[in-house]
Formats: structure tokens, sequence, C-alpha cells
């Protein structure tokens, strides 16, 4: 958490104080060379590319690629700005140039660089270098900084129970309904009681007479 705030205060500082730096670079011919200078123009492109530097300094949080098209094109306006400032001196060495003050010029060359057009073509010069390289180094923090992750939705971690896949049914075939045979339910008849046999009276043995004991005899002839 710290180490991308800190990251993220060094983007601002480095954008921000790159755009100031070629914002001064792009005044500082006009303060040396006054406005008889003749690289006083190069506080146009130097001022577009301090506009396009602060762009970056508020935007950084759109995106990186938004972050990098708009140093793209605040580069390209200083590295105009030096360029226009660096052909005059070009310019003088290839065609020539007239004696210094208070020289008459015959030839119409263009007069010699003074002291003030010097020291100004060097600081706005060392002030455009180094607006770029600190731009540089803000863009470079801006594409080492850690990715914003948003808290994702909590995720299920025990895995979902597979449903069994239904087989597939076959159309259901017609049923042959048969008629059931009607049984006709017969109630058993009751059981007829066992009609109770009347009790007879006690029978009592009667005595009979003694019969006279058998006298077997021998036949006597």
């Amino acid at each position: 958490m710290n180490q991308a705030f800190g990251q993220e205060q060094r983007v601002i500082w480095a954008l921000w104080a790159s755009a100031a730096i070629v914002a001064v670079g792009g005044f500082l011919p006009l303060v040396f060379g006054g406005t008889s200078s003749r690289i006083t123009s190069v506080i146009i492109p130097f001022a577009v590319g301090a506009i396009g530097l602060a762009a970056c300094a508020l935007f950084h949080s759109q995106g990186r690629i938004t972050t990098s098209v708009i140093y793209f094109v605040a580069g390209l306006a200083i590295v105009y700005g030096l360029l226009s400032m660096f052909s005059l001196p070009v310019r003088l060495a290839a065609l020539g140039e007239c004696p210094a003050l208070p020289a008459p010029c015959t030839t119409g060359l263009p007069r010699p660089l003074t002291d003030g057009e010097n020291n100004g073509l060097g600081a706005a010069a060392a002030c455009g270098i180094a607006s770029l390289m600190l731009g540089f180094y803000g863009l470079v923090t801006a594409y080492r900084r850690p990715v914003e992750q948003h808290a994702a939705p909590p995720v299920r971690r025990i895995p979902p129970m597979e449903k069994a896949e239904a087989a597939p049914q076959d159309p259901a075939a017609p049923v042959e309904t048969k008629p059931e045979p009607v049984v006709a339910k017969v109630e058993a008849a009751p059981e007829p009681k066992a009609e109770e046999e009347p009790e007879h009276p006690a029978h009592d043995d009667e005595e009979l007479p003694e019969l006279p004991p058998h006298e077997s005899g021998t036949p006597t002839t």
C-alpha cells in the first residue's frame, strides 16, 4: 500500500516538475536576448509541451496508454522547439555571416549570435532536455506501478456435485389394459352349532339273582 502510494506521488511530481521546467525554458531566450532575439519563437512549442506534460500529470490515472500518447505529443513539441533553436547556428555556419556590429554588412547575410542569444539558447536547450528526461522518468514510474486489482467476489472452493445425467427416456409404449376377471366374493356360511345332548338319568345296576352252583356228575353205566 505505501509503496504504491509512493510511486503515485513520484509520477505526479515528476510530470509537474517537467512541465514547469519546460515552461520556464521557453521564456529564457526572451529574458537573456530581449525582444530582438531570433530564438524567441521557441516559446510556442515549449508552451505546447508544458501543457501536454501538465495534462499527463492530471490524467495519469486514466491509464498508461492515455498518458503515453499525451507525453508523446508533448515530447514532439519540445523536440521541435529544440531543433528550431539549433537551426540558427547551423544556418549561420553553413551560409556564413556578416561581421559583428557596428561593422556594416554588405553581403546581406545574417548577423552572428549575440551573447544574449547564446546564453538564451543554452539555457532553453538545457531546460527542454531536462524536461524530456524528467517526464520520461515519470512515465516509466507510471508503467512500473502495480495494476490495481479489485477485490474478486468470493469463489466457492468446494467443487459442486456433478449432477447425474438423466438417461434418455424412450417414448412410453402404449400399455394394453386387460380387463380383470370379476371374482364374486362368496361369504362362508356360518357353521351350525352343535346341539346339546339331553342329559340321561344315571343308570342303576339292578342286582341279578345268583344262580345255583353247577354240579357236574359223571354218567354211570
